[in-house]
């Protein structure tokens, strides 16, 4: 009777009726379950509804497997006395027609296990940990794998140990390899935000464990089936690609470069790997490939392996144009192309391939209208020229780009520097040290390096660092040794202004700055690391006698005030702070249409329809609030609880106004971030309300955080900012309040893009948020308090004011690196010459970052290839 109970249902699920029948019959089954059954019919029940939901191809039995699974496992003894340590075993050994599944069900066995305390969980984790590599062998899924890589950090004892720990990476990284896309768009997206989010930390955790070894050995693995060639039966997946990036640079190029010198690896075998390099490029937005690849190519032209270079330079350059129409793929694919064409110069046939599809990509940018695409233009247009006036042909060769990129003739200087450019010559290497000494970056500033996922922290920084009056005070005060945080804050911002490194390394800031709820390697906020460090610096800053800048640049009063309606009576608090933070009302409130914006119908960024406007938020912000039903005030007049209302009134503002736009919040423990566009103006207006005396603050926007990604445990930071400089002193002197408007600039529009090392021009149009990139934090200058700098950088003049101890420190860095460069002039001197790191990372950046710890990578033993 117990096994005809199970068929029944089986037959039901495998009949050819109509899904509402085998609804209904999986609705009784789950009334059944509730009946408190026996064991048996019950192990049999699971048994029988595990099988389907794990072997069935059809979604809708899976689905109704899965419920009733749900409903007669719900009694813990018969649960546990159906997932013994065998069933789990078996479970991860066979093949399944859905492996997700299967991942799912561990899960639950596992919650349940530790949830109860129960002495078997150890047991089960460690029969996961023995058959989890098997299991990432024979079910190379995306679906199944990126669960698996949720379980493992949710039960970090099942992964596995030791010798299993580097056959579970080998396996993972090969099962990565076999991942098909989803079909559905919107699946595809998520595919592609997911595979670097979810397997990349798992395979660095597991690198952290099994050492320097295991890294070197996945990365052999990534070459092996990399080298192979690429057929319709075998390809290697993009999002092998998407993973890549994490390894670690030094390993990378020392295996680079081997592999390009060993005359033991054929012609052929480079060829296939760089054929999937330059595959791995379609993958959208991806980072590091590009420099790699070109870094391999140079490579190739120093070990004379002219014949693979001519191969991949046919194959690869029409390829890469077809994905500059792509604005995710246009970045990372163009930098390989202009390296490919600015090198392969002895002959035209790569170039003229591609003349017939320019105009289409012109086309297509053109209609972007964005400031990245103004800027892909510009450099394509330059290649363009050049190449243009190398293989010289009559006019009516070049005609139809011509009317793209204009008649005029690249410089000669541009030319001749990339002339030198080309392969196939025999590199000259300079011995001045002007040469291979790394540049500081663009407008003489000086970057931060991102090791560890600090963009967060160097976002906070550089903005922080364009606080130049601010600034300025910090580096030119001497505090006492026991002013921690104010001394180390006061090292690195001499560091930003002196050092001659291009970038620097600020490990030891991050120890003395971040909360100690911060977890080194992860993803913070960076308006929680503000506010912690703004209120470290403030609490510092009373050991000084006199000193209170920090207090006056970043903290303001404001009162807070509670009022009875039925006797008038007012409660009034006045309460510092450091920072404005505005929240999206009902997620994205405030809403309004352009037609009803009139003033911002000038603004680039006026033409979305459901943009929220700063000042709208604000108002928001200082709105009453009405106390009524539970929350009613009680009132100490009346000596009861009334009607009231809330509100602020602001009395003193600081000198750099921060706004925080709230856009993360959390659902069901789960971060989640609001996307919708705030148009930010360049100038925002405060009233003031101190005592019966009503004025204004006038502040302009100076600097920017913008944050990349979907939660605030993942993506990116980066800072735009300008110094705040007045351009025009009349606007402040004869200030008239009725013709501010929202677009009335006060400082120098001159905008810098600080992301961590890289420094770059940049403009206000790049503060629309699009593709993930929204503005976070927002920083104002007050202009009504006249603390502006006029010269150029708002800190000249200063090394002589500042503390000796200081500008000693930066001194003897600057002189360790000028030692570095001449050592390693002596050591390309005498060596055969391979290519510097500069241009792996496309800039002149050949620095160590100044003083850090050793880095386990330096010594590199050979590559198994």
């Amino acid at each position: 009777m117990m096994g005809d109970f199970c068929d029944i249902f089986t037959a039901a699920m495998s009949s050819s009726h109509p899904p509402p029948f085998k609804k209904a019959v999986a609705t009784r089954y789950i009334m059944a379950a509730a009946q408190n059954p026996l064991l048996e019919r019950s192990l049999q029940m699971m048994e029988c509804t595990m099988q389907l939901a794990l072997s069935s191809e059809d979604k809708l039995v899976v689905e109704l497997s899965w419920n009733v699974f749900d409903a007669w496992s719900a009694n813990y003894d018969h649960f546990e006395s159906f997932f013994s340590i065998k069933k789990i075993s078996t479970l991860l050994q066979n093949v399944f027609q859905n492996p997700a599944n299967v991942v799912a069900m561990i899960a639950k066995v596992l919650e349940r296990t530790k949830s109860t305390s129960n002495h078997c969980y150890e047991d089960l984790c460690s029969t996961c940990a023995r058959n989890i590599a098997g299991f990432v062998e024979h079910n190379p899924r995306y679906d199944a794998l990126s669960k698996l890589c949720v379980l493992i950090h949710a039960f970090p004892e099942v992964l596995p140990k030791d010798e299993r720990l580097s056959y579970f990476c080998m396996s993972l990284i090969k099962s990565i390899s076999q991942f098909k896309p989803p079909g559905r768009p919107i699946d595809v997206i998520d595919y592609i935000a997911t595979v670097p989010r979810v397997f990349s930390p798992l395979l660095v955790n597991s690198w952290k464990i099994g050492g320097f070894n295991l890294c070197r050995l996945c990365l052999e693995t990534v070459f092996e089936l990399i080298s192979a060639p690429i057929n319709e039966d075998r390809t290697v997946s993009l999002a092998l690609g998407a993973v890549i990036n994490i390894f670690p640079g030094a390993l990378m190029e020392s295996s680079i470069e081997e592999i390009a010198h060993d005359t033991l690896v054929s012609d052929n075998t480079l060829l296939n790997t760089l054929r999937h390099m330059i595959n791995w490029l379609a993958w959208p937005n991806i980072k590091i490939i590009s420099s790699w690849t070109n870094y391999f190519l140079d490579c190739l032209d120093i070990a004379e392996r002219y014949d693979l270079l001519d191969r991949i330079a046919m194959e690869s350059v029409p390829k890469l144009v077809d994905r500059l129409k792509s604005r995710n793929m246009r970045k990372s694919n163009f930098e390989v192309l202009e390296f490919l064409l600015k090198r392969y110069q002895h002959s035209e046939i790569p170039f003229h391939a591609i003349l017939e599809k320019v105009s289409a990509i012109y086309s297509s940018v053109v209609t972007e209208s964005t400031a990245e695409g103004k800027e892909f233009l510009s450099r394509f247009s330059e290649l363009l020229r050049f190449l243009v006036r190398l293989h010289r042909r009559p006019a009516d060769s070049y005609e139809p780009i011509l009317k793209l990129i204009g008649t005029e003739a690249v410089s000669d200087d541009i030319f001749e520097s990339f002339r030198a450019l080309a392969w196939m010559k025999k590199r000259i290497v300079q011995k001045s040290c002007s040469v291979l000494m790394a540049k500081k970056s663009f407008a003489e500033k000086t970057g931060l390096q991102n090791d560890h996922n600090t963009c967060f922290l160097n976002s906070v920084i550089q903005a922080f660092y364009m606080c130049d009056n601010l600034v300025e005070q910090l580096l030119t005060t001497k505090f006492p040794r026991n002013a921690v945080t104010l001394t180390s804050i006061q090292l690195l911002f001499a560091f930003l202004r002196f050092s001659k490194r291009s970038s620097i390394n600020c490990d030891w800031f991050e120890k003395e700055a971040t909360p100690s709820s911060f977890i080194r390697g992860n993803q913070e906020d960076a308006s929680e690391l503000f506010n912690h460090l703004v209120d470290l610096l403030m609490e510092q800053e009373k050991l000084l006698p006199s000193e209170h800048f920090i207090f006056e640049g970043f903290y303001g009063s404001q009162n807070c005030i509670s009022r009875c309606l039925s006797c008038g009576n007012e409660v009034s608090r006045r309460i510092p702070y450091a920072e404005l933070s505005l929240h999206f009302k009902n997620g994205a409130a405030l809403e309004r249409t352009t037609a009803s914006t009139s003033k911002v119908s000038s603004s680039k960024n006026s033409d979305d329809a459901r943009c929220l406007l700063l000042e709208d938020m604000l108002s928001h912000y200082f709105e009453k609030e009405q106390l009524e039903g539970d929350c009613r005030y009680s009132c100490e007049n009346c000596q009861s609880d009334q009607n009231g209302e809330k509100f602020v009134l602001m009395s003193e503002t600081p000198k750099f106004l921060r706004i925080t736009l709230n856009r993360f919040t959390y659902s069901d423990l789960v971060s989640c971030k609001i996307m919708t566009e705030v148009n930010i103006p360049r100038t925002v207006v405060l009233p003031l309300q101190r005592e019966d005396d009503q004025s204004i603050d006038v502040f302009c926007l100076f600097a920017v955080i913008v944050h990349c990604g979907r939660n605030t445990n993942s993506g990116h930071y980066y800072c735009i900012a300008r110094h705040p400089r007045i351009f025009d002193w009349t606007m402040v002197t004869e200030l008239d309040v009725s013709t501010l408007d929202r677009n009335t600039d006060f400082f120098v529009d001159r905008w810098l893009k600080f992301d961590d090392e890289t420094i770059s021009n940049s403009s206000f149009d790049e503060l629309s948020s699009r593709l993930g990139r929204t503005p976070y934090i927002l920083l104002y200058s007050k202009v009504t308090d006249g603390i502006f700098s006029s010269s150029e950088t708002g800190l000249c003049n200063l090394e002589a004011r500042v503390p000796p101890d200081v500008m000693k420190e930066v001194e003897t860095d600057n002189q360790k690196y000028l030692m570095e460069i001449e050592s390693r002039n002596r050591l390309f001197s005498t060596r055969d010459v391979k290519p510097s790191k500069s241009n792996r990372w496309n800039n002149d950046d050949d620095d160590d970052g100044g003083p850090q710890p050793s880095n386990k990578f330096d010594e590199i033993p050979r590559m198994v290839y």
